[in-house]
């Protein structure tokens, strides 16, 4: 990562340099030993100022554009401290030789990544956490190196236009789109609109040479049948790319079939069907890169679900199962499925985030009618909604309305049993685990 300090970018105060650097942050509070934390001047703040915080909380180096001599750490100083991580993008992505992989769509970029990186078995060279917007995305790119032979990038878009600096960044080789469905609606307008746009990155992989991944649902979208003869269309039970899936027991079995062969996998215990779905697109690409079906399938037993999605987390009063990261339609239904397989009996809480006007548009109020009627609800289930108050009957349920999460702790804290955590992150959901 020396390499991408180039001095057509900055220079290195008093010629002091980091031994290590593991990857680039912006905030102090989300540092891991041996970061290198970026002060990036905004209209809220100046990130110069927390430098010493930078250095008390492990930062191995800072980029920044006004050095301070009474912070001991190593400082790289470039005119412009934003402009610094798109440049250092750009030099890592061509000084990188190995397969560039983009993954995009509505809901499942997280989950497909994390499961691409364990079958591809890369490390270093994947998006950190969930870091996939047009600060994530460079300071991804400006950490790859050529010690892997892969690359992992989620690309996340909220507004029209967002992806296409985004794209000539990443530069795709192989693109994956997930899914489409309705996200981000304040910037976006449609699912149609989502569609183009996102599917710009597949269009990139297309012209570089490679081709794009995504499921046959997504044809539904103009943007992608013009690109489906250079695309992989996963089907459910295609002849040529596609799948079949059932439930066996308390796991998801698997047949991928990838050209002329018929692969066989069974999933972890705790992998619903969307993440399985999810599998699918990423044992496609996995196959596509090369890796055999015997260390897909000894790497795939090796998944857990990422922190707050779908997670089972037991306390010595109740156990929970928090899948409160983010939320739509498509995730609640699939979210909902999951805890019922995993949770069929006993006391249950479902706390349910209600879905908002600005993140899934004009039909917020069929959507949230839709994940309160699919509730799978039995007998002494109880039910709290976080948010507003929806516009539907539900009647015969036990349910609660509060305007914020902590005003459902008291409910959480007097409940014994399973309790069921799901709603976008803005609520906070976890916060209620105790």
């Amino acid at each position: 990562m020396d390499s991408v300090f180039d001095s057509s970018i900055g220079y290195w105060l008093d010629g002091k340099k980091p031994e290590l650097v593991s990857r680039f942050c912006t905030d102090t509070r989300s540092l891991h030993p041996d970061d290198c934390y970026i002060a990036l001047i905004t209209d809220a703040r100046d990130g110069h100022i927390f430098l010493e915080d930078a250095k008390m909380n492990g930062a191995s180096c800072a980029i920044v554009s006004q050095p301070k001599l009474d912070v001991d750490l190593p400082q790289f100083v470039c005119p412009d401290t934003n402009v610094a991580i798109i440049e250092m993008a750009k030099l890592a992505r061509s000084m990188f030789t190995g397969t560039m992989i983009a993954i995009t769509g509505s809901f499942g970029k997280t989950t497909t990544k994390d499961i691409l990186k364990l079958l591809l078995g890369i490390e270093k060279n994947a998006t950190f956490e969930n870091k996939n917007g047009q600060l994530g995305v460079p300071m991804t790119l400006a950490s790859i190196s050529n010690g892997e032979a892969f690359a992992v990038v989620e690309v996340g878009i909220d507004s029209i236009g967002a992806i296409d600096k985004l794209v000539e960044l990443v530069e795709p080789d192989i693109a994956i789109l997930t899914g489409i469905s309705k996200i981000h609606m304040l910037g976006m307008g449609s699912e149609s609109t989502i569609a183009h746009e996102k599917s710009q990155l597949l269009l990139e992989a297309i012209k570089n040479g490679g081709h794009g991944i995504f499921p046959e649902e997504c044809l539904r979208f103009d943007d992608c049948q013009k690109i489906q003869d250079y695309c992989e269309v996963v089907k459910k039970d295609g002849k040529d790319v596609g799948y079949h899936m059932a439930i066996q027991g308390d796991r998801y079995h698997v047949e991928v079939r990838f050209r002329e062969e018929v692969l066989k996998f069974v999933m972890p215990r705790l992998m619903s069907s969307g993440t399985a779905q999810d599998f699918v697109l990423a044992c496609i690409c996995a196959l596509e890169c090369g890796v055999s079906s015997a260390n897909i399938r000894e790497r795939i037993s090796q998944w857990k679900p990422s922190k707050w999605r779908g997670e089972i987390i037991k306390t010595s009063t109740r156990t929970y199962f928090a899948d409160c990261y983010n939320a739509n339609l498509t995730a609640f239904l699939n979210s909902l499925s999951q805890f019922d397989r995993l949770f069929p009996h006993g006391n249950r809480l479902f706390v349910v985030g209600a879905l908002k006007h600005e993140e899934v548009g004009s039909g917020v109020i069929d959507d949230n009618a839709t994940v309160f009627k699919n509730l799978p609800l039995r007998e002494n289930d109880r039910v709290a909604i976080i948010g507003e108050s929806m516009e539907f009957s539900m009647d015969g349920i036990d349910w609660l309305i509060f305007p914020s999460t902590l005003e459902a702790m008291e409910v959480v804290t007097n409940f014994r049993g399973v309790v069921y955590l799901k709603g976008h992150r803005h609520y906070g959901l976890e916060r209620l685990i105790c």
